[in-house]
């Protein structure tokens, strides 16, 4: 039985007989750990969605459903209970205690959405506001900041208020072409005593 990895071209399509989708439920930030051990040590091909996500100033891939990820397997070669005891696995989802199958289609439709977005920039847990720094990732102003102004039409394309030679200009891009910029340091509160209650004074 020939098992192939989903590439960003596409899923498999060469599933055998009795082969089918089913959604596994992992330990707490141990999707690729499971995958891993599901490919290596059961020999299943492994699905896991990955979308482009804003995480601690970055934009990196980050699982689309935390937890989740999909499996492809005979379960009359591979039993459920050798796929729960794989390491990083919780459970595979079932309904009455039966693993239920989910349709290729819905696999590939999914696929398909994923691929969309990561193309079009990801999703970004902060969301971009008029008046956020953000920074050009792509084309001829890459590395530069700029001031971000709102959507444009296309709702593909953004504008955004940009330093070139001076003067300020408005700019308009493709959305995938601008992802946020750093977040500022926390500001610190100055300090209003010595400790114990006993104010600062200062001198005039």
């Amino acid at each position: 039985m020939t098992h192939q990895q989903p590439t960003s071209a596409g899923l498999p399509t060469c599933a055998t007989a009795g082969t089918a989708w089913y959604v596994v439920y992992c330990q707490p930030a141990r999707e690729h750990y499971t995958a891993l051990t599901l490919r290596e040590q059961l020999g299943l091909t492994v699905y896991l969605p990955e979308v482009r996500s804003y995480f601690r100033g970055q934009v990196q891939p980050a699982p689309l459903f935390p937890r989740y990820l999909f499996a492809q397997a005979n379960l009359q070669q591979v039993p459920p209970s050798r796929i729960n005891a794989t390491p990083g696995v919780v459970r595979l989802i079932a309904f009455d205690g039966k693993p239920q199958a989910m349709p290729a289609a819905i696999i590939e439709d999914l696929h398909t959405k994923v691929e969309e977005t990561n193309h079009r920039g990801g999703l970004l847990a902060r969301t971009i506001q008029p008046g956020d720094t953000v920074q050009i990732k792509a084309g001829p102003l890459v590395g530069l900041e700029a001031v971000f102004i709102g959507p444009a039409t296309p709702s593909e394309r953004v504008q955004v208020l940009l330093e070139l030679m001076g003067r300020l200009n408005q700019v308009e891009l493709e959305r995938r072409m601008i992802e946020p910029g750093a977040e500022p340091p926390p500001t610190r509160r100055p300090r209003r005593t010595r400790g114990k209650g006993r104010k600062i004074t200062t001198k005039t």
